[in-house]
C-alpha cells in the first residue's frame, strides 16, 4: 500500500513538474511570477491575515487535541497519581515503526515492579533505554484506583512530548485570538474616523 502511494505521489510531482516547466521557462518569468503574487498578497493584507488567524486557530487546536490525546494518562498520573517505590526487574525490547514506513527502531523497555497496598503490580514503562540496568530502584507514579496504569517517574519526562505540544497549540491560538483583537481595534478606530 505505501509502494503505491509512493508511487502515485512521484507521479504527482513529476506531473506538476511538466505543467510548471513551460509557464516558467526563463527566471524573468519567475521574478514576474513572484512580484505579481507579492504585489496581490500587499494588495488584500487583511484578507491574507484573516485567513491565516484562521489557520493558526486549526494549528493550535490540532496541536491541543493532539497533545491532551497522548499525554492523557501522564497528565492524570501527574496530577492525582500515588508514588511509591519499585524496582526495574527486567528489560524487554520492542520495536516500533519509524518515520518512513520501512524504517524501524527499537529500544529496552524497563519492566518495572511495585507493591500497592493489596497487591503486586508489573508494568512496562513507555521510555526505553540503551543500556539495560537491572535491580535499579526507580520512584514509581500510579493510579490507586488502576495500578495497572503506572509509569516511572522523571519530573522533566513526564511532560514529553505532549505539554510541549499543548504549550505551542496554547501559543498559536492566543496570537490569533490577538490578532483578531487588533484587527477589531483598527477596523473601530477606522469607523469613527479616528487615524
Amino acid at each position: 500500500m505505501s509502494l503505491l502511494f509512493k508511487i502515485a505521489a512521484m507521479m504527482a510531482v513529476a506531473a506538476t513538474c511538466i505543467r510548471w516547466r513551460h509557464r516558467l521557462t526563463s527566471s524573468q518569468q519567475l521574478i514576474s511570477g513572484i512580484n505579481e503574487l507579492y504585489q496581490w498578497l500587499d494588495g488584500n493584507r487583511d484578507k491574507v491575515l484573516l485567513y491565516t488567524r484562521f489557520a493558526q486557530i486549526v494549528a493550535g487546536l490540532l496541536f491541543l487535541l493532539f497533545g491532551f490525546y497522548i499525554g492523557r494518562d501522564h497528565l492524570h498520573l501527574i496530577r492525582a497519581g500515588v508514588r511509591t517505590e519499585g524496582i526495574i526487574v527486567d528489560y524487554k525490547w520492542e520495536s516500533f515503526p519509524g518515520r518512513m514506513a520501512s524504517d524501524w527502531g527499537s529500544g529496552l523497555m524497563p519492566i518495572v515492579k511495585f507493591q500497592t497496598p493489596g497487591t503486586v503490580v508489573q508494568f512496562k514503562d513507555w521510555k526505553g533505554s540503551n543500556a539495560p540496568l537491572p535491580n535499579i530502584r526507580v520512584v514509581v507514579l500510579y493510579d490507586a484506583a488502576n495500578p495497572d496504569l503506572a509509569m516511572i517517574d522523571r519530573p522533566v519526562w513526564n511532560w514529553i512530548p505532549w505539554g510541549p505540544m499543548i504549550v505551542l497549540g496554547a501559543f498559536l491560538i492566543v496570537v490569533a485570538i490577538k490578532g483578531f483583537c487588533l484587527s477589531l481595534f483598527k477596523l473601530s478606530k477606522v469607523s469613527n474616523g479616528e487615524s
